[in-house]
């Protein structure tokens, strides 16, 4: 990633506050998205509950993105360095006792801090392990648009997931709209096959849960490095409201940085 780009997120104040305070970005599934449509896929509107997701810009002080996510200028555009998740190396399923019986020891993965205690409270395992970083494309084509999850192949079952969340149809091309993505694996439905070339066992039970139940979170919450942050506060935001915000800044984060919108309404 380059550390001299930076990404921008609109959103409200008492949002913003929320940020500073856990210092946590949610990642949300995508039937929470701004077009429900992104939930869909073509065997099954389920499985847009198990794809999370957290949208940025490469916008700056947009008028447009102010007036749908901004608060129409009573909130907030944050701005942070591109991918501000910390990442360690290690097993994060190891405390994960129905992974370990089932499944067994792996090796070690560079992963997303935050993700194993979910993996530990939920039962949920992150492939890839760590947050995707990934540039929205913007097309008309529905197989696209709605792409298919689950196919069978020559090895058998297997779920294609990586389509969720990345295409958006043309209207929402103003957006230039970069997200940050976690895709979860129910570790309950995941059992060491009998045969250990067939994995169909294991991944008919992987498969179902995705297109059939509901993932066992809303949300995802994943700690960020607020390190240098950016705050341009929306032009409507009162006084009150932008003491609060400078004030907890100041105590959560090193080295806030605070501007004003340039934007009039």
């Amino acid at each position: 990633m380059n550390q001299n780009k930076r990404l921008y997120h609109y959103t409200s104040v008492d949002a913003t506050l929320k940020i500073l305070q856990t210092q946590k970005l949610r990642l949300n599934n995508l039937t929470a998205m701004d077009d429900p449509e992104e939930a869909k896929s073509e065997d099954s509107y389920n499985a847009g509950r198990w794809v999370f997701t957290s949208s940025w810009t490469t916008l700056r002080d947009n008028k447009k993105m102010f007036q749908a996510y901004g608060m129409s200028g009573e909130g907030v555009c944050i701005s942070l360095p591109e991918y501000p998740f910390y990442t360690m190396f290690g097993n994060p399923l190891q405390k994960n006792k129905l992974f370990m019986q089932s499944i067994g020891v792996i090796e070690p993965v560079y992963f997303t801090r935050g993700t194993e205690i979910y993996t530990e409270k939920y039962n949920l395992m992150f492939l890839p392990a760590k947050v995707e970083q990934i540039s929205v494309i913007y097309t008309d084509y529905e197989d696209l648009l709605y792409p298919k999850v689950s196919n069978k192949t020559s090895k058998g079952l297997s779920y294609f997931d990586g389509l969720l969340g990345k295409y958006k149809d043309l209207k929402w091309s103003y957006q230039k709209e970069i997200r940050y993505r976690l895709r979860p694996t129910l570790i309950n439905n995941m059992h060491r096959p009998l045969n250990e070339n067939d994995y169909e066992q294991m991944m008919s039970g992987v498969i179902y849960a995705k297109i059939s139940e509901n993932c066992p979170v809303d949300y995802i919450d994943i700690p960020i490095n607020l390190r240098n942050i950016e705050i341009i506060l929306g032009s409507r935001v009162d006084n009150v409201q932008k003491s609060k915000i400078q004030k907890v800044a100041k105590r959560y984060c090193p080295n806030p940085i605070f501007l004003n919108s340039n934007i009039n309404w």
